[in-house]
């Protein structure tokens, strides 16, 4: 990040006419642009005091980073409570406004930095590239074979998902798009100076509007409103990103053949590859199947929500084939307009005369007026009965009024016809077209079908459990008030809606079919019976109790997919076990008979790390991955584990393409699936060329992993490594657990000295923050909220806490000659290297001073006796982090991260400051007291603020 202050209007901020693509740092240059713009605004708005006070107030921050005074910083802080309210939520609002106009320019620098990289390629591979990925491996003697049989089988699956750790409005999520897209026109060196003046006029209005856009939520949000959140980045980015990311693998294999070839003529591997794309991928069919797959939990997670129904599961479907179809017909429409060859009658390929004639049958009206318009053009007249069928299916699958008739029965059936034009385009030497625009469009046709996204229900085990006393009685299944009664534990949920939820599923899948909707996530998944369970309630689900008690869904059986999810330590510890067990029971065998022999498991981050600590969490993943990948060689199944990462370092954040290659051997083999969540969509999938570069580095790392080899080299790492990390998580979770777990006064000290009450309050989702409202334990809590308060303490306890005491355990029991043990190890094996690297970010981004200004908002000594203990183990971790890893000091090796860190902290410092006083205001006032509802609005916005300017949530 390059910080500038938000500068008095009597500056002007850049010479009109002069686009930053022209600046020797475009980042430096964007972000003293927008800072300009935002202060003018400031003045518009508010007046020039008001910038003068944000102006003072981020200049005394910056020089007390350069030099800390005690006695300038109680000035400081004086400065600061001595502001009236309206002022200090002005200011608050500046610094907000202002992070998330610098992360927009941060994010224009990542898109030129991409593109810097590619143009550093010469139409070679881009450096950690599924396509360097494929040349790296025929470099270093792969046949081409295995890696067509490796793609041939990849699948990569992203599930979006609605934990709430988005902190923004999809109201400033849209105007922050808006002003992105005028920022990128003005990267252009072709505007001509009106142009450049009329964008900066445009920037101007746009960022006016975005200061005056209220930052928090005036009501809870509804799952519906969640799915139609997600539904903004499918229409933006998704829909066109994915045949994109299949194109450049496709291309691929092109470099690949001759790479091969010429290594066929040499003794030994190549390290060049050759960077010149011959375009036989125009002229021949492609290689690379639709491997992305995309998930949603979106209107399906029901744990802990009871907002999310039966009704709402059928809802969310029919909104996403709207948007899903919408598409499909907008290309076929633009295909329609631009496939303009001409073809004399006698020349149509027969298949195409054929369908043309059907299509006079099915569309009379439609296909009268496409020969009209368009004689002699047949793939038009195609093309066009093609977009009104899409048409019409959307009507019938969105229940939405209008003409049906002829429709498409499935998306097979419009594979069926695209296979059909393709071979038409091919006989006529169109080549180019087949395999071109048509392609992409079958290519999206395949990934998202007529449904958009697989929507996977989620349930906790205790509720199925539950639903099962209530159903397995056949004289009370139709007995209301026993269907209808709420179950123990499940606030909000009764029999019938469990009951209701697999007939909605089954419906669904007899109007999109099966792969719709027919996966079922069981949370803390205990033994086989949780699994089991679920067959159970598929088979009650089409049994003979009235529609008008399962909210009017009738009798059906849905086909079913069982996901165990295993999040606590014991339930890690038994995964293996327990698929083992489940893979000898003769129900289940059967039921994986019927689906290919295919089992998915669920490995869950976040209430794992939470129970047990970061590091010792890590190791219990691991080690269940390890043992699920045995178990499933054993039974001979097609394992995916489905991992259930979080966006910060405590819930399984960090890098994806190195967690990949982190994975123990076996545990990838071309298939990998994982939870996008809350504020890591946005930053993932908001800009098409971030979107792009990130699925493409993903599938570069799977490929990667299921390489022969890999797995070997892994397995040698890990073999040395295994009784070490055993040593390290045990003593880890001990540390961990004595300070969360067993000390005393842990809970109260956490609700005392961190805003967690005050972020349940922010409506970040339907979701509620506790599994039991009301309730002020810690067991209780979900790990978003848990890790979400901690990144705002500015502690990120969560991401490194008993790393320190592990270390120094392993140290004081094998001496320096086990510390240079453990160094070894992280330069070897890429599981404890990424562990290692992803506790370094999590200690970077932490503030050890500003969190000693939390903890003294208790204002006892047992908190300062706490706060002394997290303060220790923050230093020892360091200190023999840094042992370990070689470096000296927190992020060396990413030069450009740290500069980030620490260009940022006296910003995000002064939003702190306010917080820290506002929250001992708030705190001391009488619950009655009028100004409380004031001052918990200003911590609100500084908790928003905060969120921006570390780029992290929960």
């Amino acid at each position: 990040m390059t910080t500038a202050p938000i500068r008095n209007p009597a500056v002007r901020a850049e010479p009109a006419g002069v686009g930053s693509a022209g600046a020797r740092n475009p980042l430096a240059r964007e972000v003293r642009l927008l800072g300009s713009l935002l202060g003018q605004v400031i003045v518009e708005q508010a007046g020039l005091p008001l910038l003068e006070t944000v102006e003072r107030i981020r200049r005394q921050m910056i020089e007390l980073r350069r030099r800390p005074d005690p006695a300038a910083r109680e000035r400081l802080s004086a400065e600061i409570a001595a502001l009236d309210l309206d002022t200090a939520e002005a200011v608050i609002r500046a610094f907000s406004c202002y992070f998330q106009l610098v992360n927009l320019a941060e994010e224009r620098d990542r898109v030129r930095s991409l593109r810097r990289r590619a143009r550093a390629a010469r139409g070679g591979p881009i450096p950690d590239s599924a396509a360097d990925a494929l040349t790296g491996l025929v470099a270093a003697g792969h046949p081409v074979d295995e890696l067509e049989g490796i793609v041939g089988r990849l699948r990569i699956s992203p599930v979006l998902t609605a934990h709430p750790t988005e902190a923004r409005r999809r109201t400033v999520l849209v105007a922050l798009r808006r002003i992105a897209r005028l920022l990128e026109r003005l990267d252009d060196p072709r505007l001509t100076p009106a142009e450049d003046v009329d964008l900066r006029r445009r920037l101007r209005e746009e960022i006016t509007i975005f200061w005056r856009t209220g930052e928090l939520r005036a009501g809870q949000l509804s799952p519906l409103d969640e799915v139609r959140t997600a539904m903004v980045f499918f229409d933006e980015t998704l829909y066109t990103v994915t045949p994109a990311v299949y194109r450049e693998l496709d291309a691929a294999f092109d470099r690949v053949a001759d790479l091969a070839a010429r290594r066929g003529r040499r003794s030994r591997p190549l390290a060049d590859p050759p960077a010149t794309d011959s375009g036989r991928t125009g002229t021949r069919p492609p290689r690379v199947p639709a491997f992305l797959r995309w998930g949603s939990w979106i209107g399906g997670d029901r744990d802990g929500n009871p907002f999310v129904t039966a009704e709402v599961t059928a809802r969310t479907l029919r909104i996403q084939a709207d948007h899903v179809l919408r598409g499909h017909e907008a290309v076929a429409t633009r295909l329609m307009q631009t496939v303009a060859a001409r073809v004399p009658p006698e020349r149509v390929p027969r298949s195409l005369a054929a369908r043309l004639l059907r299509d006079d049958d099915e569309l009379p009206e439609t296909a009268r007026m496409l020969r009209r318009r368009f004689p002699d053009e047949p793939y038009r007249q195609r093309l066009g009965a093609i977009a009104e069928k899409l048409r019409r299916t959307r009507a019938y699958l969105t229940e939405t009024p209008g003409p049906i008739g002829a429709r498409y029965p499935s998306a097979d059936a419009l594979l069926a016809e695209l296979d059909e034009l393709a071979d038409a385009l091919v006989a006529d030497h169109l080549e180019r077209v087949a395999y071109g625009e048509l392609q992409d469009f079958r290519w999206q046709v395949e990934t998202f079908g007529f449904h958009l996204a697989e929507l996977e229900v989620r349930q906790h085990a205790a509720v199925h459990e539950a639903a099962l006393a209530v159903l397995g009685d056949p004289l009370r299944r139709t007995d209301p008030s026993a269907l209808g009664a709420g179950l123990p534990g499940a606030a909000g949920v009764s029999a019938a809606e469990v009951l209701a939820t697999f007939r909605a599923m089954a419906d669904l899948q007899r109007r999109f079919g099966p792969a719709a909707c027919r996966r079922v996530v069981v949370s803390f998944t205990r033994g086989p019976d949780d699994v089991l369970a679920v067959l159970r309630l598929a088979d009650l689900a089409a049994e003979a109790v009235p529609a008008a008690l399962t909210g009017g869904f009738g009798p059906g059986r849905p086909e079913v997919e069982v996901v165990p999810l295993f999040e606590s330590a014991d339930a890690l510890a038994a995964a293996g076990s327990i698929i083992d067990a489940l893979a000898c029971d003769p129900r289940y065998r059967a039921h994986l008979d019927g689906r290919g022999r295919r089992q998915e498991v669920m490995l869950g981050y976040s209430d794992s790390n939470k129970e047990s600590g970061f590091l010792a969490a890590n190791w219990q993943l691991y080690r269940a991955a390890e043992a699920l990948v045995g178990v499933a060689r054993r039974h001979g199944l097609e394992l995916t584990i489905f991992h259930g990462r979080g966006g910060a370092i405590g819930r399984g954040g960090g890098p994806t393409n190195r967690a990949i290659l982190a994975q123990p051997p076996g545990a990838i083999d071309a298939r990998f699936k994982v939870t996008e969540q809350g504020e890591v969509i946005a930053a993932r999938y908001a800009n098409r060329a971030i979107a792009l570069r990130g699925l493409d580095r993903v599938a570069g790392a799977v490929i990667r992993a299921s390489a022969a080899g890999h797995a070997e080299t892994v397995a040698r790492a890990a073999e040395a490594g295994a009784p070490i990390l055993d040593e390290l998580a045990e003593a880890a979770r001990r540390a961990y657990r004595a300070l969360v777990w067993e000390e005393l006064d842990f809970a109260r000290f956490f609700w005392s000295t961190t805003p967690i009450e005050e972020i349940a309050t922010l409506r970040l989702g339907s979701r509620p923050a506790a599994r039991v409202a009301g309730r002020r334990e810690l067991e209780s809590l979900r790990a978003i909220p848990w890790v979400f308060a901690w990144s705002q303490a500015r502690i990120n306890l969560p991401g490194w806490y008993g790393l320190g005491s592990a270390l120094e355990a392993y140290r004081r029991g094998h001496g320096e000659a086990g510390l240079e043990r453990l160094a070894t190890l992280y330069r070897e094996w890429p599981f404890f290297a990424t562990v290692l690297d992803n506790a370094e970010l999590s200690l970077a981004k932490a503030d050890i001073a500003a969190g000693r200004r939390y903890a003294a908002l208790a204002g006892s000594s047992w908190a300062e006796r706490l706060w002394a203990r997290i303060e220790a183990e923050y230093l020892r971790a360091v200190e023999l982090l840094l042992r370990v890893t070689g470096r000296g000091r927190l992020l060396e090796g990413m030069p450009g991260l740290l500069r980030s860190v620490e260009l940022r902290n006296p910003y995000v410092d002064t939003l702190t400051e306010f917080q820290v006083q506002l929250l001992g205001r708030l705190r001391s006032l009488a619950p009655d007291d009028p100004e409380r509802e004031r001052l918990l609005r200003l911590v609100q916005l500084t908790i928003n603020g905060v969120a921006a300017g570390l780029q992290n949530t929960g």
